[in-house]
């Protein structure tokens, strides 16, 4: 298939320009320092092993949106610019290829620097003599991996449908300030409107399902039950879905806008 050649030229570029060593060297630090108050605070008595995965989630919510945005916001859409894509597509691929092989390919990136991350963090632990909540942290690996998988979707997106490096830009600042932190505010907002402008006197049952429709509280729903708490299970699995969904919907309205664009 063509698009698994876009694909390896993807991880193939990041290795010559040392994209791929820079993102993992930032992941490995990160993650080995959150590691490191974490025994800190375990050797204090303030904390338990379970708690490692608190410090990553901690470390994650905001590194992880960040990195699968800025990862492919330009990956289309630079080509684009400066005529690489004509050139591709004056071989043997067309736009689907360029869209599905960018996505696997970007992917393949960030999940391989999202792992050297997890990795230093426990190999922190590990040689300080400390436990490794092993099940708890693979759990945190999986959701971090669909967390990036759905932001990196999003961006996907935003470079195939836009024009213009600058508009790429502009986009992903905007996608990143609304699911990550506007979207927070927004079932309080619709729960407000559904009392008559007057605060619910109950909290409606539909508002966390509301919240978790942004990638970013899908991925905190999702680890609750990684963390042991008495989560609702439902929710879980609802914001399961809606990570699967943005992963698979975002870059297929992409590349249809990408597929009728006239280039």
């Amino acid at each position: 298939m063509n698009w698994q050649l876009i694909a390896r030229k993807e991880i193939g570029d990041a290795i010559r320009n040392r994209q791929l060593y820079a993102l993992a060297a930032t992941f490995a630090l990160v993650f080995a320092v959150m590691a490191e108050l974490h025994v800190r605070q375990v050797d204090r008595g303030y904390a338990v092993p379970i708690d490692l995965v608190d410090q990553f989630a901690l470390a994650g919510m905001l590194l992880v949106p960040v990195t699968g945005l800025l990862l492919a916001s330009g990956a289309i859409v630079r080509r684009r610019s400066n005529g690489q894509l004509t050139l591709l597509l004056g071989l043997p691929h067309d736009r689907r290829d360029i869209v599905l092989g960018t996505y696997v390919g970007r992917y393949a990136i960030f999940l391989a620097s999202l792992l050297a991350g997890v990795l230093a963090g426990v190999a922190v632990v590990f040689v300080t003599g400390h436990a490794v909540p092993t099940t708890a942290v693979l759990g945190y690996l999986l959701a971090s991996a669909g967390l990036g998988l759905a932001y990196l979707a999003v961006a996907i997106a935003i470079s195939a449908t836009v024009r213009t490096q600058t508009w790429a830009t502009f986009a992903v600042f905007g996608a990143l300030l609304l699911l990550l932190f506007v979207w927070r505010f927004v079932p309080e907002g619709l729960a407000y409107v559904a009392a008559g402008f007057e605060e619910p006197v109950t909290r409606p049952w539909w508002m966390s399902y509301v919240g978790a429709l942004s990638p970013s509280l899908a991925y905190e729903q999702l680890l609750e039950p990684v963390l042991g708490s008495d989560a609702d299970r439902s929710l879980a699995w609802f914001s399961a879905a809606v990570l699967l969904g943005w992963s698979a919907l975002a870059p297929a309205v992409g590349y249809w806008r990408f597929a009728t664009d006239d280039l």
